[in-house]
């Protein structure tokens, strides 16, 4: 058991890659008699593994990774991620958020860890003592501090990456205020460790990327420093992977970083795994006759005999209550069925219509490790205009997160 998940967690083996439906079998059982419960998060980190050999793959031969795991590596699990990151020769962390940073740095990470998020005057001492890159859009955060409060614990100087805007218009300093901010760094005895920018548009629309890379390039030219701009979609496209690092986070775990078909399609392509699914088995069933509502505020109306099963997963837990109501669907295991939520999705649970009473123990899947059009994170955003990451991201840490290689 691990601080970032409360719930148990166990390592169970299989297959490699996606699971077959056997072995997703075996070791759902396996971990339905260790967790004592009917349902848990499976993240497979040998589909991890692999997309970080499609990722090297896509990128120049002296690149780096500079893997992003901000959000608990979206919902995956924080520290198991980052040890599979590391035993692959990533030499480069990334996070939102300073308290993110912190925290790796309390659990043994040492590797360079770089703070996304916009650098505040109240976070420089936690920065400085936990030798964190912080990110800086502008020097505000830096000036009001006296300059041996810019130092590392070891007495090094306090380095930054500067985001440049270049079009996502949210964080980053404009390109004709990147040289005045260079300035005002060396004027206070801080040094740049990376310059880098962020993509806006979708993996269908690399021509608008690649007039972002073209003002980036440009801006920073004059200055010998590190360059990354290439996340998820820039490294589907091919765009600034030759430069000295490219930054991925959804890819890390087989998340697509759009839901349109075509975009997912050139991801597919790649050669990228989801590792994230969650397994589940009915917690109760039962079969009922025609008219019955079942659900909070009556919502759906049996239209004959029907097998209504419940799993022990519900919004408190991260699935959306927008997939109520024949909306969403869990996957069957045993036959690859679909089966349609029905009634609202409640706090703790949903319920679902089966074409026949289940098998004791037999295992379903409310989230696919796959990209299946109904059941897999990006299907589910598809349907719902959510974003993909939001699929697995949204997850809490109530149920247990199994690990499997």
């Amino acid at each position: 058991m691990t601080e970032d998940e409360p719930g148990a967690e166990s390592a169970s083996g299989s297959a490699s890659g996606s699971p077959t439906s056997s072995s997703l079998v075996a070791l759902a059982t396996q971990a339905f008699l260790e967790l004592g419960a009917p349902s848990f998060i499976h993240v497979n980190l040998d589909a991890v593994v692999n997309n970080i050999n499609v990722l090297k793959s896509l990128s120049g031969p002296n690149t780096g990774i500079m893997g992003v795991v901000k959000g608990g590596a979206y919902g995956s699990g924080l520290m198991k991620v980052v040890d599979v990151l590391l035993q692959e020769g990533v030499q480069e962390l990334a996070v939102a958020t300073v308290a993110e940073g912190v925290y790796l740095r309390k659990h043994g990470v040492n590797v360079p860890i770089t703070i996304l998020g916009n650098l505040l005057a109240c976070e420089v001492e936690a920065v400085t003592s936990h030798t964190l890159t912080p990110s800086i859009s502008w020097a505000t955060a830096l000036v009001s501090q006296p300059k041996h409060k810019l130092l590392y614990p070891d007495g090094s100087r306090l380095s930054v990456a500067i985001n440049i805007d270049t079009g996502m218009s949210r964080y980053g300093v404009q390109p004709a205020d990147l040289p005045q901010l260079v300035q005002q760094l060396q004027q206070l005895d801080v040094s740049i460790n990376s310059m880098y920018t962020h993509f806006q548009s979708a993996i269908t629309e690399k021509e608008k990327n690649q007039k972002q890379l073209d003002i980036f390039l440009q801006a920073t030219e004059p200055y010998k420093t590190r360059l990354h701009v290439a996340a998820t979609t820039g490294c589907v496209q091919g765009l600034a992977t030759h430069l000295d690092l490219i930054r991925p986070g959804g890819a890390i775990t087989g998340l697509c970083s759009g839901s349109d078909s075509e975009g997912c399609q050139q991801f597919i392509r790649c050669g990228f795994q989801p590792a994230f699914s969650v397994v589940a088995q009915p917690s109760f069933y039962k079969l009922l006759p025609a008219g019955r509502y079942i659900g909070y505020d009556a919502t759906y109306q049996t239209h004959g005999d029907e097998w209504i099963a419940n799993f022990t997963t519900g919004w408190s837990d991260g699935i959306s209550r927008r997939l109520s109501n024949g909306v969403g669907s869990v996957k069957r295991v045993k036959t690859g069925e679909l089966c349609p939520i029905v009634g609202r999705v409640s706090m703790d649970s949903i319920t679902a219509r089966l074409p026949e009473a289940p098998e004791e123990g037999e295992v379903f899947q409310v989230i696919t490790d796959d990209f299946d059009e109904v059941t897999s994170a990006v299907g589910m955003a598809r349907n719902l205009g959510a974003a993909v990451y939001e699929m697995p991201g949204n997850w809490s840490t109530r149920l247990a997160r199994v690990f499997s290689t």
